[in-house]
C-alpha cells in the first residue's frame, strides 16, 4: 500500500499587518488559519512556530533556492480567528497574501 506524507502544518495566509487608524506595526503580522473561524478556535496556535517559505533569485551553500522566515503566534486578533504572528525578522510588504505553514509544535497539551 502506497502511504500519503502526513503533513505536520496548518496551511495559513499572510493578510497584512496589525495596525490603527493612522499606524501600521510591521512587528506584529496577521495569519488566517484554514478552518479557525473564531477567537476560542484560535487558542490552540498560541506559542506554535510558523514559517514563511519562499523561493529566492541565488542558490545557497546546500543547493537549493527556497529559504525560510520562522516566527511564532502570539495572539489572537479580534473575534474572527485571525492570530497575531511575531517573525525574527519582519515579514516583508510583497509577502501579503501569501501562504504561511503554522507548524503543529510545540505543543502545549
Amino acid at each position: 500500500a502506497t502511504h500519503q506524507p502526513i503533513r505536520l502544518y496548518s496551511k495559513g495566509k499572510f493578510i497584512g499587518y496589525r495596525g490603527g487608524k493612522r499606524t501600521q506595526h510591521e512587528k506584529s503580522a496577521l495569519i488566517r488559519v484554514e478552518g479557525v473561524k473564531q477567537r476560542c478556535d484560535s487558542d490552540f496556535y498560541f506559542g506554535k512556530r510558523v514559517a514563511y517559505v519562499y523561493r529566492a533569485q541565488t542558490v545557497n551553500k546546500a543547493g537549493s533556492k527556497l529559504r525560510c522566515m520562522w516566527g511564532k503566534v502570539v495572539g489572537a486578533h479580534g473575534n474572527n480567528g485571525v492570530v497575531r504572528a511575531s517573525f525574527k525578522n519582519n515579514l516583508p510588504a510583497k509577502a501579503i497574501g501569501g501562504n504561511v505553514r503554522v507548524m503543529m509544535y510545540p505543543s502545549r497539551v
